[in-house]
Formats: C-alpha cells, sequence, structure tokens
C-alpha cells in the first residue's frame, strides 16, 4: 500500500468528493490519528475510538487534535491508482 499525504485544502477537497482517509497528521508528528481506510482491524480501531483516537471525518479528527491543543496538518490517504 502506497500512501500519499495531503494538506488540509486538498484534503477538504478529496474527503468531500468521498475518499477515506487513511490518517489524520497532526502538529505532533507522534499522535497519530487512524480513519477508515487504515484496515487495521475492527477490534483496534474500537479500542482507538473507545480512547478518542480514531476519526472517520476531519471534524471528529480536529475535535480530538482541538482537546489536546494540537492542529491537524494534514490527511493521510492511500494513493489513487494511475
Amino acid at each position: 500500500m502506497i500512501l500519499n499525504l495531503a494538506d488540509i485544502e486538498e484534503a477538504g477537497k478529496r474527503l468531500a468528493s468521498g475518499e477515506q482517509p487513511y490518517e489524520f497528521r497532526t502538529s505532533d508528528s507522534t499522535l497519530r490519528i487512524p480513519g477508515p481506510a487504515c484496515g487495521f482491524g475492527a477490534e483496534y480501531l474500537q479500542r482507538c475510538r473507545t480512547n478518542g483516537m480514531y476519526a472517520e471525518s476531519l471534524e471528529e479528527a480536529q475535535a480530538i487534535a482541538h482537546a489536546r491543543n494540537l492542529i491537524i496538518t494534514g490527511v493521510w490517504f492511500v494513493k489513487r491508482p494511475s
């Protein structure tokens, strides 16, 4: 799997078109917020959601980041086929 990082402006357009985020990038590179395209498995994602560390949308990710005084700086997506 190949990922590419989109800035917030591009990510907003891609999310609006229905593309699923793999992971949200924050201003603290150690905080990882997985998204629905990560494919890590239901049990792991449920644990992340329970701990407030999983987001299905940019708005959810921003709320998680804001609660930790961080911002979302980009969104990782699975690379589109050429």
